[in-house]
């Protein structure tokens, strides 16, 4: 029974050490390993130091499945830089005239629209001054204007309107200015807007 057991343990610990026993079969490269062993070696390999002693040749074919593949790369990098550094000239743009940029941004306007021709008096100064509005009007014509009449909106110190006043300053010199006022009954007024002003 002792013997039993140790003949037991010594197949299962030493199996394929002792003489006689068949040894594991020995695996054989898949066809691709074996091509490329072949190409790498110029033939079937016997020597097992085959990498080492190879000719000239045989290592220029093992160099040559790298290098052609980097050089192909390069090459293709090269051609897709070098379009993207220089590219073809783009053609130019065409500048819209005045006129169909108009049409395109107000399709209904009316053509025969016309501009109020600029008037011929200018606020250039106004204010307010407690119950009262206070301004300059310029005379930009060559010749004396009768009157002119002046409409201008009132707003508080946060810009909302509170009010509304006309005026009607008389005899404004050729080329000249005139100071005119207006009292103004909106206590909280602190901004005059011109809305209006017509020569007469």
């Amino acid at each position: 029974m002792k013997k039993r057991i140790q003949q037991f343990l010594e197949s299962v610990l030493f199996a394929g050490l002792k003489p006689g026993r068949q040894s594991a079969p020995k695996q054989e490269p898949g066809p691709v390993r074996s091509y490329v062993d072949r190409f790498l070696s110029g033939g079937q390999p016997t020597d097992p130091l085959y990498l080492t002693n190879r000719t000239s040749g045989q290592k220029l074919k093992s160099w040559s499945l790298v290098a052609i593949p980097c050089l192909v790369l390069a090459v293709g990098v090269s051609v897709v830089l070098s379009n993207l550094i220089d590219p073809p000239a783009a053609t130019p743009l065409k500048q819209p005239t005045p006129a169909e940029i108009t049409a395109k941004l107000l399709p209904n306007l009316n053509q025969d629209f016309k501009l109020k021709p600029p008037s011929d008096v200018q606020v250039i100064e106004i204010r307010v001054n407690g119950s009262r509005l206070i301004g300059v009007l310029r005379n930009t014509s060559t010749h004396e204007i009768a009157a002119a009449e002046l409409v201008v909106d009132l707003t508080n110190a946060a810009g909302s309107q509170v009010g509304a006043v006309s005026g009607t300053v008389e005899r404004l010199p050729a080329l000249g200015t005139k100071d005119f006022q207006i009292p103004i009954t909106q206590r909280d007024a602190a901004f005059g807007l011109v809305r209006d002003v017509r020569s007469r």
